[in-house]
């Protein structure tokens, strides 16, 4: 696919970095800059199209979807290992299965959505590894728990798409092979169909911007996990007024204001 600038969201400062592999990473650098911050447990009402606060289901109404086969058997290792105390679920668990055979771990935590995608399966109105209020552990992401309890980055255990969201990453080569990352703010275009009827929405709630510090530094840990630590680094100074990197308009607004 050919990268187009016109096809960047217009309305938004971009800033640009080069990988030490050659691959160019394009940041949505007003979205970055801005005081955006997770609120699960806090205020945020869910994606359905109900706000619902008090169900603490946050994104994880449906099942989550894997990015690929490792992804997949690096999470259903991790199922296994969880301990029936932070995983109100567990009873789904085939943990009668022989050791090493995935599959049945598949079978028992999956399912195939419409589209034909591999995703978790949904138990009573949430993924199967989400607790719910009322569980001794309290509501919330069992692998997330599990993580935090061992001291674990989270990232490294739950699937990849639960802790990119609301970060959206489109890649696009060009006509010279040219590999180039697009990261921005998730939006409710980008759910599809389903993005009309969503009763809320954290990227474009502003109670979800109340942090004291820049995104990029709220979600230091996501970016160096897509781009590395170096380009992870770079984009917090310049958000925060200190990196030597010129921020440009994205192409359209520089078109519109008359400046090159």
């Amino acid at each position: 696919m050919t990268t187009n600038a016109t096809d960047l969201p217009a309305g938004s400062e971009w800033v640009s970095f080069r990988s030490d592999d050659g691959d160019t990473w394009l940041f949505d650098l007003t979205y970055f800059r801005s005081s955006w911050q997770c609120i699960y447990g806090q205020g945020c009402a869910g994606i359905e199209e109900e706000q619902d606060i008090a169900g603490h289901r946050g994104c994880c109404s449906y099942g989550a979807h894997f990015a690929d086969e490792d992804d997949l058997q690096r999470v259903m290792k991790i199922a296994a290992a969880l301990p029936a105390d932070v995983w109100q679920h567990h009873a789904e668990a085939p943990v009668d299965a022989p050791a090493g055979e995935w599959s049945s771990w598949v079978d028992a935590l999956t399912t195939v959505d419409e589209e034909g995608d591999r995703v978790t399966k949904v138990v009573d109105g949430g993924c199967v590894f989400l607790n719910q209020p009322g569980f001794e552990r309290g509501p919330g992401c069992a692998i997330h728990v599990a993580a935090t309890d061992t001291g674990i980055d989270p990232l490294e255990w739950k699937p990849e798409v639960c802790w990119q969201l609301p970060i959206r990453v489109e890649h696009h080569l060009d006509d010279n092979d040219q590999l180039t990352h697009i990261v921005r703010q998730w939006t409710r275009a980008d759910w599809g169909e389903s993005g009309a009827d969503l009763g809320w929405w954290c990227a474009e709630a502003p109670e979800a911007y109340s942090a004291s510090i820049p995104t990029a530094e709220t979600l230091r840990g996501e970016i160096a996990a897509l781009a590395g630590d170096k380009i992870a680094d770079a984009l917090i100074q310049q958000c925060s007024g200190t990196g030597t990197v010129v921020a440009l308009p994205a192409p359209t607004r520089r078109a519109a204001t008359g400046k090159t």
